[in-house]
């Protein structure tokens, strides 16, 4: 679905706000704040098509290079706040999918050599078809 072109109003906007900017600019973070501040759905392909708006973007990209993030801007603070609490959340969870790897892992090689101690001894393998039964029973 195509987007509808801006107006010049809207263009004039989005320039005023990328001239305002302070701390990271990315064309995803202008995209939600432009949604939020101005009300326009909008995507980075359609505003880099813009040449007053590109030119502005990257001219603010520039006079921002190696600036810090004023402590006044609570808006671009707080999505910035949200960028680092996604990636600790992910940190976390790629943590905890290499832990269940590994448990996983772990309980294959057990299974392994439980059922090769099995095809030798008859009343091990007994215990372990009746466990199998119980499991799959309880499973339904």
């Amino acid at each position: 679905m195509a987007l509808k072109s801006l107006e010049t109003e809207q263009q004039i906007s989005i320039q005023a706000l990328i001239r305002s900017w302070e701390g990271k600019l990315t064309w995803d973070l202008l995209v939600t704040k432009i949604e939020s501040s101005l009300g326009v759905s909008t995507t980075r392909q359609t505003l880099d098509k813009y040449a007053n708006i590109k030119h502005e973007y990257q001219q603010q990209k520039q006079v921002l290079r190696g600036k810090p993030v004023s402590s006044d801007n609570r808006e671009l603070l707080s999505y910035l706040q949200k960028d680092v609490e996604l990636a600790e959340k992910v940190i976390q969870l790629e943590a905890q999918l290499a832990v269940a790897h590994s448990e996983i892992g772990k309980l294959q090689a057990f299974i392994q050599k439980l059922s090769s101690i099995g095809k030798t001894n008859p009343s091990v393998m007994g215990v372990f078809q009746k466990t199998l039964r119980d499991v799959e029973s309880g499973s339904k």
